[in-house]
């Protein structure tokens, strides 16, 4: 092979290797545009978590706040309905009075209707004593008019 061809050679490969060079260079650029892109959406990223962290400790802490007035709130009403039922227990309580008074006025408005059961008996015999009496006394008047 002779010089010139030799040289020729090595001018082409020089070619391509500049070629390949440039191409790299493009390459390396590239990426360093993409490096770059991904470091600023990656800083945006961190500003966006950042903002949502702070939202979420902010919420963290109303839910809290609403939490505890909530559980206040229960507790109330729970207090409440102990008071209303001690109420409802000492009016149950005198109910029971009432209904055992009533129970005694029972027992002797039984006695009493027993009693007027035997007085109406009586009333009855002495309405069919009436009843005779009155059939005689017909009977003589009758007679005594004849």
């Amino acid at each position: 092979m002779s010089l010139e061809a030799r040289v020729e050679k090595l001018e082409e490969q020089h070619r391509q290797m500049d070629a390949n060079m440039h191409s790299l260079a493009r390459v390396c650029a590239d990426t360093q545009n993409i490096t770059l892109t991904n470091q600023r959406d990656i800083a945006d990223l961190k500003s966006d978590i950042a903002g949502v962290r702070s939202e979420v400790i902010r919420v963290k802490s109303d839910l809290a706040a609403l939490t505890q007035a909530t559980l206040a709130g229960f507790k109330r009403v729970d207090e409440r309905f102990e008071e209303h039922d001690k109420r409802f227990d000492e009016h149950d309580k005198r109910f029971d009075k009432v209904d055992k008074r009533f129970d005694e006025h029972d027992k002797r408005f039984d006695e009493h209707d027993k009693r007027f059961d035997k007085i109406d008996k009586r009333f009855d015999e002495h309405d069919k004593r009436f009843d005779k009496i009155e059939d005689t006394l017909v009977i003589i008047v009758n007679h005594l008019k004849k």
